[in-house]
Parts: C-alpha cells; sequence; structure tokens
C-alpha cells in the first residue's frame, strides 16, 4: 500500500513540474502561447485529479477485496481442515498455519524431517503425495510445485471409512487335497487322510472364522472378508507345514494347493480367478498357495517340496485325445522350442512331430533359428541323414511364411514367448498348444488353446512320449530317434539320479524297445577336452555365499550353457553344499545363470523373481546383453531376501 502511494504522489509532482513549465515557457517566449499553455496546465490538472481519485477508489476497493479474501481463505482452510507448512532450502520449518496450532503441532524452527522422516521421498520429488499418521490422525500430505510449501488434509474419516471398506471386502478361497483323485489309497491310509489332515484343516479355517464348503472328496470353497484373510496371511498360512509333516509321518502322497481371489466386487470374476489360480498352483507342482487382487500380480507361498509324480493315466488319455483333436482340424503344424534347444527341447520337438505325422499332416521343427546346445548339435549332425529324410528343419522366417489362421502351433520344453526360438511365430499364431514340464510362471504372455503343464514329470520328452499310445498305431520311431529321446531324458534326469519316478522309467523302458542304447547315448553325452577345461575353470571360481551355497562368477570369457549346466551340477553334489549358482557369459553373448539344488534350497522361486524359471532343483535365466557383475549383485540381494523370508516361497511372480 504504502508503494501504491508513493507512485501516486511521485506521478502528482511530475505533472506539475510540466505544468509550471508550460507557463514558463508561455511567459518569457511568447504571450500568443500563453492562454493555450495555461488551458493544457490546467486540462492536464484535471487529469491528474481524476487519475489520483480512480487509483484511490481503486485501491480501497482492492483493500477491501484482499480482506475478505483472507478472511474467506482463512474460513476455507478451517472449513476443509486444510494446513499450509512453509520451510526454507534447509528443510527447517519457517511457518506453519492455525491448522498445527489448534493440535499442540508447533514446530517451528525445526528440522522437518526430524518431525516427520517419512516426507524424505515427497520431499526429493520421487512421490507427489503421501499419507503420515501424527497422534492417531491421518494427513494426506501434498507438496506444491516449484516450491517450499506443504498442504496437509485431515483424512482420518475418509481413510477409516475406507479401510473398513476394505476390511470388509470378501475374498473367495478353493482349497485342493493334492493327489488324491489321483493316488490309490487303503483304507487305513483314508482313514489316516480323513483324521489328520482334513480334520485339522477344516479347525485351521474354523478358528479364522472362514465359510466353508466341502465341494468333493478333494476340494473345498472358502469365503471371508479381507480382515480374515489378512490374519491368515499374516499366519502365512500354516496349515501347508502341518499338512505337509503329517503326509510325511503317515507316509502318505496329500499336500495341499490353495487360492484367494479379491479385490472385485464382481463375484463371477472372483470364481473365475480362483479356479484360475488354484488350477496354477497345481500346474506349479501343488503343496502351495497362490494370491491374487485383481489387476495385480500373483504371490505365491509355500511351494518347498518338489512336485510328486501323478499315476493317473485317465488324464494322459483325455489329454491325448485332445491334442489329436486339434492336430486333425490344422492345415499344418508347426513345433517351437526354446533359443539354445538342448537334448529334452530338441527330442520332445523330434517325438511330437512323429505323432504329427502318423497323422498325415504336414509338420514343421523349427530349429535353425535360436541356437542349439553344442553337444545336442553334434548329435543331430550325426544323425542329419535320417532325421532330415523324415523331419522338416526350418528357420523362425520361414515358419512365418507356412503360417495361416488354421495352423496349429505346439510349444515344446517352455512355456514364454520370451524364451521361445518362434516368438514372432507366436505373436501371429491363433491356435497354440503348450506342452512343458517346467513349474508355470503367473504372467504367462502366450494365450493358448491347450495348457499341458506337468511340473512332476522328468521331462518334455517324458510327457510327449506317454501320448504316443494313444495316437495312430503307426509311429514309427528310429533307433537314431530313440537314441535322441533317451538322451533327452538322461540329460535333464542327471542320468536318471533327480526328478524321477516311475512313468520316467516306463517311458525309458519304451524306448529301449524302440532301440534306444544307454551305450550309445553315453557316447553322445561325451564332451571334447575344451569343454572339460572351462567346466573346471567355473568351478574353480566358486565361492561362498555362505558355508552350504556357493556362488561361481566369471565376469570374464564366454561359455556354452550345457557346461555351465555341468559345472553347477558338479559344484551342489559337493559335500555339505545345498544350492549352487553359476554367473556368466554365454557362447551366444548373454549373461547367464544356472541355478542347482539338493532340494532343500527352492532355486525356481530364487530365479523367477529374477525373471527366470525352471525347477525347484534346477533353473537359471538368461538376460541379453546383460552384465555378469550386476546380475551376481541382483542374485545376492535376492538370495538374501529368501533366507531372510526362511525356506517358505513367498514372492511376486513376474
Amino acid at each position: 500500500m504504502k508503494r501504491k502511494t508513493f507512485i501516486t504522489a511521485l506521478s502528482a509532482m511530475i505533472c506539475t513540474g510540466i505544468i509550471l513549465a508550460l507557463l514558463i515557457l508561455g511567459l518569457f517566449f511568447s504571450q500568443n502561447v500563453l492562454l493555450p499553455s495555461i488551458i493544457t496546465a490546467v486540462f492536464i490538472l484535471l487529469l491528474v485529479m481524476v487519475f489520483y481519485s480512480l487509483d484511490m477508489i481503486k485501491n480501497e476497493t482492492n483493500r477491501q477485496i484482499e480482506n475478505q479474501l483472507e478472511l474467506s481463505y482463512k474460513e476455507v482452510l478451517s472449513h476443509g481442515d486444510i494446513g499450509i507448512l512453509i520451510y526454507d532450502e534447509n528443510y527447517e520449518i519457517t511457518f506453519m498455519s492455525d491448522f498445527f496450532m489448534k493440535r499442540n503441532m508447533n514446530h517451528l524452527g525445526e528440522k522437518l524431517l526430524n518431525w516427520l522422516p517419512e516426507l524424505q521421498d515427497m520431499l526429493k520429488n520421487e512421490a507427489n503425495n503421501q499419507i503420515v499418521i501424527i497422534n492417531d490422525e491421518k494427513f494426506s500430505v501434498r507438496k506444491i510445485n516449484n516450491a517450499f510449501v506443504l498442504t496437509f488434509k485431515n483424512i482420518s474419516r475418509e481413510y477409516d471409512l475406507n479401510k473398513k471398506l476394505d476390511d470388509e471386502a470378501m475374498v473367495f478361497g478353493l482349497l485342493s487335497y493334492d493327489n488324491y483323485d489321483e493316488v490309490e489309497m487303503s483304507e487305513d491310509e483314508l482313514s489316516y487322510v480323513n483324521s489328520n489332515i482334513k480334520v485339522p484343516v477344516i479347525d485351521y479355517f474354523r478358528n479364522f472364522g472362514v465359510v466353508y464348503k466341502t465341494l468333493k472328496n478333494s476340494r473345498m470353497f472358502l469365503l471371508m472378508n479381507e480382515k480374515t484373510f489378512n490374519r491368515i496371511r499374516a499366519d502365512r498360512f500354516s496349515i501347508l507345514n502341518k499338512v505337509r509333516n503329517v503326509a510325511k509321518d503317515g507316509d502318505v502322497n496329500v499336500t495341499l494347493s490353495m487360492a484367494f481371489a479379491s479385490g472385485s466386487d464382481d463375484f463371477d470374476e472372483l470364481d473365475s480367478m480362483a479356479e484360475e489360480l488354484l488350477e496354477l498352483a497345481q500346474t506349479r507342482g501343488g503343496d502351495q498357495v497362490v494370491v491374487k487382487k485383481a489387476g495385480g500380480d500373483a504371490t505365491f507361498f509355500g511351494g518347498t517340496t518338489e512336485a510328486r509324480e501323478k499315476q493317473s493315466k485317465t488324464k494322459v488319455r483325455v489329454t491325448a485325445n485332445a491334442i489329436k483333436d486339434l492336430i486333425e482340424k490344422s492345415s499344418n503344424v508347426i513345433i517351437v522350442g526354446h533359443k539354445e534347444m538342448d537334448a529334452d527341447c530338441v527330442a520332445s520337438a523330434i517325438c511330437m512331430s512323429d505323432i504329427v505325422l502318423s497323422l498325415n499332416k504336414k509338420c514343421f521343427i523349427v530349429s535353425r533359428s535360436g541356437g542349439m546346445e553344442t553337444m545336442i548339435a553334434d548329435v543331430v549332425k550325426k544323425y542329419a541323414s535320417v532325421l532330415e529324410n523324415k523331419h522338416h528343419f526350418i528357420s523362425e522366417s520361414e515358419g512365418q511364411d507356412l503360417l495361416n489362421e488354421n495352423s496349429l502351433v505346439i510349444m515344446v520344453d517352455h512355456h514364454s514367448a520370451a524364451q521361445s526360438n518362434g516368438s514372432a511365430i507366436l505373436k501371429a499364431a491363433q491356435r497354440i498348444i503348450i506342452i512343458d514340464h517346467h513349474r508355470r510362471r503367473a504372467d504367462l504372455d502366450v494365450t493358448a488353446m491347450m495348457l499341458y503343464i506337468e511340473a512332476a514329470a522328468s521331462s518334455a520328452t517324458e510327457i510327449i512320449y506317454e501320448l504316443v499310445p494313444y495316437f495312430s498305431k503307426n509311429i514309427e520311431i528310429s533307433n537314431e530317434e530313440a537314441n535322441i529321446m533317451y538322451l533327452g531324458i538322461m540329460i535333464d534326469t542327471d542320468h536318471f539320479r533327480v526328478r524321477t519316478g516311475s512313468r520316467t522309467f516306463d517311458v525309458v523302458k519304451q524306448l529301449r524297445r524302440a532301440g534306444a542304447d544307454p551305450m550309445v547315448c553315453d557316447a553322445l553325452a561325451q564332451e571334447p577336452y575344451e569343454n572339460v577345461i572351462g567346466k573346471s575353470r567355473i568351478i574353480n571360481a566358486g565361492k561362498a555365499y555362505r558355508k552350504d551355497v556357493i556362488i561361481a562368477s566369471l565376469p570374464e570369457g564366454n561359455f556354452p550353457r550345457s557346461i555351465a549346466s555341468q559345472a553347477c551340477d558338479a559344484m551342489v553334489k559337493a559335500k555339505d553344499i545345498e544350492a549352487a549358482f553359476v554367473i556368466c557369459n554365454s557362447d551366444r553373448n548373454e549373461a547367464i545363470i544356472s541355478a542347482r539344488s539338493r532340494g532343500n534350497v527352492n532355486v525356481q522361486a530364487i530365479m523367477e523373481k529374477m525373471h527366470g524359471g525352471g525347477h525347484m532343483t534346477a533353473a537359471g535365466l538368461q538376460v541379453a546383453e546383460g552384465s555378469v557383475p550386476k546380475l551376481e549383485a541382483e542374485l545376492v540381494k535376492t538370495l538374501d531376501a529368501y533366507f531372510k523370508g526362511g525356506e517358505d516361497e513367498s514372492h511376486t511372480a513376474v
């Protein structure tokens, strides 16, 4: 206001000076200009008086408006329960509105972060707003852009109402007793399961106040609100461990799979989600819980035991009939494997090709793109005359040219488009079947007509060869093909030492009848001397992450993936070693991790956390243009979180 008065006075002084100057000019230079000068001076004076009056009126009006706005501003802040806080570049509080004073929050002159350290991220512009709790009141704090100003809005009522709504939101659950329908149990075993497993399960959920309904002998429906579910989750689903231990004591092959769906008020959506999540848990081997909110990611708990073999042949027959129907309705079939095809991938592709050809359908195997491991590449080259006379091996681009709307694409030994040697084909294909033995990822990036994943199987070759008897009897498998299939199972099971069951040896027996020769396969699996040197170099690089876990990291040099895997196998066989990890660059210029476990460490869960996958005892990942030191740092961080969380798997799937 003082500045406006000064400007007005200065303007009056300048105008007065101009008038005097005009009068002096009129008096001393010419009488003829005296009258015009006086008239001009008077006119200017009148203008000055008018503008001065208007300025005074304007100043008074502005003053009234400012007073009114100030009163309104304070009233709005009070009515809206909003506080203003100003701080300086040193985060020292310089102003706090009455909002804080009414709540006895006078922190003038103090460091803001000493009072509210949780605002650090927001002050660094890493967050737009944040909720803080002060003296049991909840406030939404927002930072004004490009200013040292924070607004505090009291949201206690809305916060409490939202929390109450969240607590009362419905959660649908499904529970399944793994293997209950597939395994033949005696009356004593059934009685043991009913009294020592089923009754404790019912008591567990009843104690939490869960509404349950038995759907059939092997399945239950669970209904609860979010508050109850959070209590069960905080308990880390301890019933899983209890059932696992009781089943082990009673020597019965029964575990639990559970799925919980929430985050929607559409009951049909929750029901569908729960069904899909339960299927996901079971295709990953069971003995685990899958939790998901609508629109969010799936989270897993449990999964600490390797998937167990299921004895049901009914499922195999039904699956074979479904695949047969899809093949017969297709114009042609294109088989794709994963990048860097290994022995099992090649063997399962050849076995699937034999099945398709027996139905008189054109079949093509994508193998000339994406790479192939050295050992199996040498075997394919050795048997080239026999294989190429029967099978059609093509590149990914050739597969794209052969693809049409009636083509059937079959993925073998993998279920991720990102890992496929035919990702472009998968992107364009309308009809896809997935056949795999790796534990299923939650973020399935392929839309398949049919999903056949058996995590308990030793290999993809085992799964596909089991289908053979249910197709045409005209399937002819040569000695060379039988050797490749035998080799695929032998390599994936580490010479039949891990992940084998009675069905594995049933398939091996049939392959022997088809002409597979174990002695020949052992010779085919032999490695050149330079590979032995490479494997020794990897083993020598091993260092203890902890006394029972070894990490071998080699930022220099390139190693075939098969050599890294073999070195990892050798390391985990050492006395008192529970898990081993090899990190190196592959001969395809990728940064890779190969992971192995004796069974007490879930390497599949660890690799999945890093966007890899595999089995509980054998897993890995590949990163194009990756860095070995960065992968090692990420692995150590993931291992720290894994062992800190205990034995149970608890992670979000990517």
